[in-house]
């Protein structure tokens, strides 16, 4: 995961585009306990720009009372977001490879007239099977 690419992403979800430290500390924190997803996310976008450096780009400002995101930096993030094939997520091939065309499926649908094992492979003469009735 690219640091650099979350804090950038951190910063711009806040409406002023200022954080302080700890509070970059605690969203950091919480975003990379979220799952796969946003770790697939970000490393697809840092892959993107693998010598990024938010601040020498004059993307983010450090001062005293925290770091903010500047209109370039939000511009850049823009632009790194843009839909296009290399930031898409990838399709499920291997499910779609494995699905059979024209398997019918019933699901939620109970048959009245299952087959039963039966202990005895050939039934006797006296054994009568009731007819199936239709339900009232």
């Amino acid at each position: 995961m690219s640091i650099q690419v979350a804090i950038l992403k951190i910063l711009a979800s806040h409406v002023s585009g200022r954080a302080t430290l700890d509070s970059l500390k605690h969203d950091l924190a919480i975003l990379s306990s979220s799952g796969e997803d946003w770790h697939a996310r970000i490393k697809r976008l840092a892959s993107r720009v693998p010598e990024l450096d938010i601040f020498s780009n004059g993307y983010v400002l450090r001062d005293a009372e925290g770091w903010e995101i500047t209109a370039a930096g939000r511009e850049f993030l823009r632009a790194l977001e843009a839909v296009t094939q290399d930031n898409l997520p990838p399709e499920p091939l291997a499910e779609a490879a494995i699905r059979e065309e024209g398997k019918l499926i019933v699901v939620g649908h109970r048959f009245r007239n299952r087959a039963r094992l039966q202990r005895n492979p050939e039934p006797s003469a006296s054994v009568r099977r009731r007819p199936f009735r239709e339900p009232r």
